[in-house]
């Protein structure tokens, strides 16, 4: 660089940037800078790089939680819950269904938590299907007018595998709104439990377990959530260098023991953190087996990022 070039990076290292100036107006005055003649270096982070992808390629909701990390003040565009049904569920991206799909229900409201958007009414009214749909017996599972859609097996309505990872899921959000010793939890977290094999463990998908470990530490009962918490470690240990290991299996658990605030320094949330930064590619964006996932998953890990270790 010559005497006139800037290099817009220094300026996010110098004691300004941390008194109120957001990087939208930085960037504001130095294409100012820019008219002027000023000749003006722009070297882009890799963290840069993960967001721009995540602004060309997300969906509504995650452009603007792109836009949020970069301290740009937008409002949530008006059609961002365009998929979500009058009853409050949501309909499923993986396959054709006017009727809500209790997965994507499910995971939806998770990631509306982890995107700190509480105060949503869309989130009350997911809250409110879910204790609608919940069974007299605390679980909750997929409707079987699904069936004539051909759900994928992890939506299989009927399917007690599905049943458990679903109720699991809802129940860890549900704690995070402060349902914690709600009557409708309490049977929900009974229902799970009750299907423990005699190792400790549950049948079906890992992510009942990623779940109940973040239930569990919500009700402070930390020996439970450990013992949950080191199976997730073991699982991870075991099936990271599979071909269908994906990073979906990473930012699912950490999003849940996010949203309930468990250490970042806890050696299962730690291994699971690292093997994510791993798996970063040069361009800044997390690829995933799944079609059109990567601005998903990438906007979550970079969120994981700011949440974890910045």
């Amino acid at each position: 660089m010559d005497d006139n070039d800037v290099d817009i990076n220094l300026i996010y290292k110098t004691p300004f940037h941390f008194q109120g100036f957001s990087r939208y107006l930085i960037e504001s005055f130095f294409r100012t800078l820019k008219k002027k003649g000023v000749k003006i270096k722009m070297s882009k982070t890799i963290l840069d790089k993960g967001l721009d992808y995540v602004l060309e390629n997300g969906t509504e909701l995650e452009r603007w939680n792109a836009k949020r990390l970069l301290n740009i003040n937008e409002e949530l565009p008006f059609s961002w819950a365009a998929k979500q049904n009058q009853d409050g569920g949501w309909n499923s991206k993986e396959f054709n269904s006017t009727v809500s799909n209790m997965g994507t229900t499910s995971v939806t409201l998770m990631r509306l938590i982890f995107f700190k958007l509480q105060h949503l009414d869309e989130i009350k009214k997911t809250v409110d299907f879910l204790w609608n749909s919940q069974q007299e017996d605390g679980r909750w599972g997929e409707n079987p007018d699904q069936y004539k859609d051909d759900p994928p097996e992890w939506n299989k309505p009927g399917d007690l595998n599905v049943e458990i990872w679903e109720t699991a899921n809802n129940l860890a959000s549900l704690c995070n709104l402060g349902y914690i010793n709600d009557s409708r939890v309490i049977k929900g977290i009974q229902w799970v439990e009750s299907h423990k094999k005699e190792s400790g463990q549950f049948p079906g998908y890992i992510h009942t377990t990623h779940a109940m470990a973040a239930v569990k530490f919500l009700q402070e009962d930390y020996g439970a959530s450990e013992k949950y918490m080191e199976q997730s470690y073991q699982f991870l240990d075991q099936n990271k260098h599979e071909n269908w290991f994906d990073v979906m299996d990473l930012t699912w658990p950490l999003i849940l023991w996010s949203n309930a605030q468990i250490s970042p320094k806890h050696s299962a949330v730690d291994a699971y953190f690292s093997e994510l930064m791993s798996r970063r590619n040069k361009d800044g964006i997390w690829t995933s087996i799944y079609p059109n996932c990567d601005a998903q998953y990438t906007i979550e890990a970079i969120s994981l990022l700011q949440n974890y270790r910045i």
